[in-house]
């Protein structure tokens, strides 16, 4: 639907809509990690517009769509696929990543804010203005101050984690519902906007991830 954007990197597809795989419905969106040249495309999908691509290095996606309530969790339903890393490019600080051994795993993160695209370059709609060349210009929301409450899900190999809990073991290949809760640090503020962020290789912005990763996405519910 309008607002809701999955990318091409570089002539990639990397965006798919499954109508064999799904949960509901007719369909589901299969984010899908891929490479040209030894350079990683991270699978995603996103609320907001994608801005055009850097070079062949990476692109610029402006997120965020309006919004005014506060939902207290969101509930969708995911399946993962997914291997050790075979390009490593770089990494955030605080993270080791080994080619060959490092398994990739699949990033989910929603937020809500009164972001001034102003300040975050982006635009009234999609205020939030990420270039995936500059690290500089990525948002953690749990420390952003125009952040109002924010929830993360991260999907491994083996198992799950909602908001930096404990690692809960099962086998992620499969269609499993995943609820995860909204985190308020602000309880006055209402939001502008709402972030919702989806990529099957989380570490993808550093161009590091299994090129053959593969997250299914179905049935969204804000709660």
């Amino acid at each position: 639907s309008e607002g809701v954007n999955g990318s091409a990197n570089m002539g990639i597809v990397i965006t798919y809509v499954d109508t064999n795989d799904k949960v509901e419905g007719k369909q589901s969106v299969r984010a899908q990690t891929s490479q040209m040249a030894g350079i990683l495309a991270a699978g995603n999908l996103f609320t907001g517009q994608f801005a055009g691509l850097v070079g062949t290095s990476g692109g610029k996606v402006n997120f965020g769509r309006p919004w005014t309530t506060r939902p207290k969790a969101i509930k969708m339903y995911c399946k993962y696929s997914t291997g050790p890393m075979d390009i490593v490019k770089d990494c955030p600080p605080g993270e080791t990543l080994i080619k060959g051994e490092t398994y990739d795993r699949a990033d989910i993160e929603i937020a809500f804010g009164y972001w001034d695209y102003r300040k975050y370059g982006g635009t009234k709609n999609s205020p939030v203005h990420v270039d995936t060349t500059n690290p500089s210009t990525f948002v953690d929301y749990n420390t952003d101050p125009s952040t109002i409450g924010c929830g993360y899900l991260k999907i491994l190999h083996d198992g799950y984690t909602i908001n930096g809990a404990d690692v809960v073991p099962v086998s992620t290949n499969q269609w499993i519902e995943y609820t995860v809760p909204i985190n308020y640090k602000d309880i006055d503020t209402p939001p502008t906007h709402i972030i919702i962020s989806c990529a099957a290789s989380q570490f993808g912005d550093y161009f590091s991830g299994c090129s053959s990763s593969k997250l299914w996405l179905d049935s969204f519910d804000l709660i």
